[in-house]
C-alpha cells in the first residue's frame, strides 16, 4: 500500500471501529445501526435490481446535469472574461443568483413540471454551472499577457491564439471546476430526488428512512459516498492524463520518480 493511502485507511478503520464499539455498548440511539449491520445489509442487497436501478437513475441525472452545467458555465465564464461588455452585462445577474441555494427553486419547479427527472436535472445543472463559470473566468484572466503578445507578434490569428494559448492556459482551471461541479451535481441530484420524491437514490433513501429501515438507510448513504469518491477519482485520473505536459504535473512526476 502506498504511504499516502496508509494514514487515511488507518483513520477510517479507527472511526469505523469506534462506531461499532459505541453501537455494541448501547451508547448510540437505535436509529444509528452498527457498522456490521450496515455491512450485512449491503452484502445482501448490493446485487438487487432495485438498488442498481436507483443508482442508474441518479447517475443519469448527474451526467446530463453535469454536461449542461459545465458547458454553459464554461461558455459564459469565458465570454465574461474575454469580452468586457459581456462581463458588464452579466456580472450583476451572476452575483445576484450565484449565492441562492437551488433548493429554493424546487417548489416552483415542482408546481410547473411535477415530480419528474427533468426537475432534478435542471436544478443540478444550475448548481454545476457556478463553479465552472468562476473557474473558466479565472482561467482566461490568468493567461500570461506576455505569451499572448508573443503569439500576436508571431502572426497568430485570434482563433489560433484561442486554441494554442488561451485554452491550454485555462485547462487546469477547467479540470478543477469539473471536479468541483461533479461533486456538487451529485449532492444536489440526490437531495432533489429525496425532497421532490423523484426516482433515484435520494427517493430510495427517503423511503427506507420513512419506514424505519435504518440499516438500509445508512447502506444507501454509503453507496452515495462511494459514488462521489469514485467519480472524483475518475476525474482526477483524467486530469493527470490530460495535463501531464503542465509544469505542476511534471514536477509531481519528477518527485514521484525520485521517490
Amino acid at each position: 500500500m502506498r504511504p499516502t493511502l496508509l494514514l487515511p485507511v488507518l483513520t477510517t478503520a479507527a472511526l469505523l471501529g469506534s462506531w461499532e464499539a459505541l453501537s455494541g455498548s448501547g451508547t448510540l440511539p437505535a436509529e444509528v445501526p452498527s457498522v456490521s449491520d450496515i455491512a450485512a445489509w449491503l452484502w445482501a442487497n448490493i446485487g438487487t435490481a432495485v438498488l442498481w436501478t436507483a443508482v442508474s437513475q441518479t447517475l443519469a441525472h448527474w451526467a446530463v446535469a453535469l454536461a449542461i452545467g459545465v458547458t454553459v458555465g464554461a461558455i459564459v465564464g469565458t465570454a465574461m472574461a474575454s469580452v468586457p461588455v459581456v462581463n458588464e452585462l452579466l456580472l450583476g445577474t451572476v452575483e445576484f443568483f450565484r449565492p441562492i441555494p437551488v433548493v429554493v427553486y424546487l417548489p416552483i419547479m415542482l408546481l410547473l413540471l411535477g415530480a419528474r427527472p427533468v426537475v432534478v436535472v435542471l436544478l443540478a445543472a444550475v448548481a454545476a454551472l457556478w463553479p465552472m463559470l468562476l473557474q473558466a473566468f479565472s482561467g482566461v484572466k490568468d493567461v500570461d499577457p506576455v505569451t499572448v503578445d508573443t503569439a500576436r507578434v508571431f502572426g497568430l490569428t485570434t482563433p489560433q491564439r484561442l486554441v494554442w494559448v488561451t485554452v491550454p492556459s485555462m485547462l487546469p482551471y477547467f479540470f478543477t471546476g469539473l471536479r468541483i461541479a461533479s461533486t456538487i451535481t451529485l449532492l444536489v441530484a440526490i437531495a432533489m430526488e429525496l425532497i421532490g420524491a423523484v426516482p433515484g437514490l435520494g427517493n430510495t433513501l427517503a423511503t427506507y428512512a420513512g419506514n424505519g429501515l435504518y440499516d438500509a438507510t445508512y447502506g444507501v448513504i454509503v453507496i452515495a459516498g462511494l459514488l462521489g469518491v469514485g467519480l472524483n477519482a475518475v476525474f482526477e485520473r483524467l486530469e493527470r492524463r490530460a495535463l501531464r505536459w503542465h509544469s505542476a504535473y511534471r514536477t509531481q512526476h519528477a518527485w514521484g520518480g525520485q521517490a
